[in-house]
């Protein structure tokens, strides 16, 4: 995410923009997750796999983030609780 501060008419601004794909540490990040993690879950096709740069890096879009954690959320909340006997 990026910030950028406009200055008119003696009011100031900050707009923030949201970028259009996020790397795998950005999305590990954002999911708490590990890096490996997000890349076993390509590997194993548990998620949809990113576009890649030329230099082979993954590149998500917010959709595909956004799948990913409600799919996470989804089944965290089907799990039983860990006491449950």
């Amino acid at each position: 995410m990026y910030s950028t501060t406009h200055h008119g008419k003696g009011v100031e601004m900050v707009t923030t923009i949201e970028p259009r794909y996020y790397e795998t540490g950005d999305v590990a990040r954002t999911l708490g997750v590990a890096v490996e993690t997000v890349r076993k879950w390509e590997r194993l096709g548990t998620i949809a796999p990113p576009i890649r740069t030329a230099g082979g890096r993954r590149l998500f879009s917010l959709e595909q983030v956004e799948a990913i954690r409600a799919r996470r959320l989804a089944r965290h909340e089907a799990a039983p609780p860990l006491n449950a006997a």
